[in-house]
């Protein structure tokens, strides 16, 4: 699960505010208990010494010692150590620093591994970044209305528009709750206002909330986003953001500008998807035989690996005005 340069930059930050503080406040305890009771650094110091000891005799050069003597020395200074808290009204583990993580303490890593207070914090940034975006926190399947679309039997199709979005609704939220980055993509098509962008959106969260990272942007800022890497007017590296994100979503597929750098640029970010076994989800107002119009053959036939999910119904925005 990949997240952007941004979140791991607060998540790192957060796990250091958190070290900090847990450090000052163990030193502020120690001090504390300390002060009243002097022995406690006698005691203290012996653990320290004990444990230099062990590390000298392993180290090179370093003079044969017994081991257990050691290991029993400091167990009765940890044992002092705990008596002279319990009677001083202390719990045991006072003078211990009190990180948020013991497994790490507070690091963020763990046997070399990104730990699981770092997956949570990295988790616990993301789905907030949502919060930003007020059109992300209105779509979810909860607030996905089916009664927007008739009930009334379609002759041509054998269903009502309603059925059949149900049963497009069920599929895309197994699609979000089930998602594993081997998923197939899809290629959502339809007319204005039929719900495409919610649902595309509605697995946006769903996935965020899970733990992966989702690329979202509409075709036409895509597009533009390549042209200023082309010409040298941006850093950003769009193929680098392909490979950050455990899904990509575009949007507005075929809104877009046609030119011959557009179609161009389509079609390889189509390609770099499906070579790299990378889901995606095109959204468009095009059906398929206009969207070979649009991009041509190649990427027509990229669609092959795609399942197809068609949108019926009537402007529900329009509806709803």
């Amino acid at each position: 699960m990949r997240y952007s340069e941004a979140i791991y930059s607060k998540a790192e930050a957060e796990l250091k505010e958190r070290r900090i503080r847990a450090e000052k406040l163990g030193e502020m305890r120690r001090n504390e208990v300390a002060a009243k009771y002097p022995e406690l650094l006698e005691i203290e110091n012996i653990m320290k010494e004990t444990a230099l000891s062990v590390i000298r005799s392993v180290g090179a050069g370093g003079e044969r010692i017994d081991i257990s003597q050691l290991a029993k020395s400091n167990l009765e200074a940890q044992e002092k150590k705990k008596e002279l808290l319990k009677n001083a009204g202390y719990p045991e583990d006072y003078l211990e620093t009190p990180y948020t993580c013991k497994d790490c303490k507070d690091s963020g890593i763990n046997n070399g591994r990104l730990c699981k207070c770092h997956l949570d914090i990295l988790k616990k940034i993301s789905v907030e970044s949502l919060s930003c975006s007020p059109i992300l926190a209105r779509s979810t399947f909860e607030s996905f209305d089916l009664n927007n679309y008739s009930n009334i039997k379609d002759i041509e199709l054998g269903f009502s528009h309603r059925e059949i979005m149900g049963g497009v609704f069920a599929m895309l939220k197994n699609y979000a709750e089930n998602f594993r980055p081997e998923n197939p993509s899809l290629f959502f098509s339809g007319g204005t206002g039929l719900g495409k962008t919610h649902l595309a959106l509605a697995i946006f969260n769903v996935l965020t909330q899970n733990g992966y990272s989702v690329y979202y942007e509409s075709a036409r800022k895509v597009i533009k986003q390549l042209q200023n890497e082309h010409f040298g007017k941006s850093d950003s590296d769009f193929e680098e953001e392909l490979n950050r994100n455990d899904l990509i979503i575009i949007d507005d597929l075929g809104a877009e500008f046609e030119t011959p750098f557009a179609n161009a640029a389509i079609n390889e970010i189509i390609d770099d998807a499906v070579l790299m076994g990378k889901p995606m989800i095109l959204i468009s107002n095009l059906n398929r035989t206009e969207f070979e119009q649009r991009y041509g053959e190649r990427a027509a036939s990229r669609l092959n690996s795609f399942e197809i999910v068609e949108f019926y119904g009537t402007d529900i925005r329009q509806k709803n005005k």
